[in-house]
């Protein structure tokens, strides 16, 4: 029983430090600007505009689609943004009524609120759009590529929320991929290469100070900035990036033939 309330416990302190926010393009920088659209949905997609108009910042969107009787749906909007904006929510409008021509009559034209569209940029070449409709058509998410950039407009890719490479402190190491996205032994300069090592002072319930040299040499994800990382022994490490220069977390190690953990905590920074 004691070995399942630790194992609850690792899971608790999981969840806790799992929600961490994700890098997305800053808006006002201009990047998201272009096209973008779905292959698998050929035919539809968004505009994207980073604008200034009477020297307010906004960003204006336009969806082109079809509403549930196969007639083309224009719908668009805009709204100011901050300077440090990453994810927005725009209420966009549906229009029509006018005639194409010369019989064109501005008068004709009906502007009606169709909902909001909420946006976001993970990269310079994809998109996350979430549609939430308020007229009698279903609401959706929508992941899109960027179809066309803007000449002498440049988009830098936003960076990982935590550095690549080594990553030490005070008994602990563990190394991160190029890419940010796992903690692998690929080019590890921890202790015999591992993706991730501790040698920690640590705590059993029952018996009090115990020691914890835990490793993993196995490539595991990033999720959310967190990461778990266990081998065949029984050892477990887990962490959590903080910030970009800080990643905290546990380390157990099970006691041979007790069915118990030692288990350490840890703080880590890039080397």
């Amino acid at each position: 029983m004691k070995k399942y309330m630790i194992i609850l416990s690792i899971l608790s302190f999981l969840l806790c430090f799992s929600s961490g926010a994700l890098a997305y393009l800053v808006l006002a920088e201009g990047g998201p600007t272009g096209q973008w659209y779905n292959p698998a949905r050929n035919g539809e997609g968004f505009f994207v505009e980073i604008i200034n108009t009477g020297g307010i910042q906004q960003v204006g969107i336009a969806m082109f689609t079809f509403d549930d009787n196969g007639n083309q749906l224009w719908l668009a909007g805009n709204i100011a943004i901050d300077a440090e904006d990453e994810v927005v929510t725009i209420p966009v409008f549906k229009f029509d009524g006018p005639s194409w021509g010369p019989d064109y009559n501005p008068g004709d034209l009906n502007t009606t609120p169709f909902g909001n569209i909420t946006v976001r940029f993970p990269t310079c070449d994809s998109a996350l759009f979430q549609v939430a409709s308020t007229v009698d058509l279903p609401s959706g998410s929508y992941s899109m590529v960027r179809l066309t950039d803007i000449e002498g407009l440049e988009c830098i890719d936003p960076p990982p929320d935590h550095e690549a490479g080594r990553w030490d402190g005070d008994g602990v190491c563990f190394n991160v991929a190029q890419d940010g996205k796992t903690i692998t032994p690929e080019g590890s300069s921890c202790a015999n290469g591992t993706s991730a090592w501790t040698n920690l002072n640590g705590v059993n319930e029952d018996t009090g100070d115990c020691d914890v040299q835990a490793t993993c040499a196995i490539i595991r994800p990033i999720e959310d900035g967190s990461f778990a990382c266990a081998n065949s022994d029984g050892d477990l490490i887990t962490g959590r990036f903080t910030s970009s220069d800080t990643a905290n977390g546990l380390a157990f190690k099970e006691i041979a033939g007790r069915n118990e953990y030692c288990v350490a905590t840890w703080t880590a920074s890039p080397e």
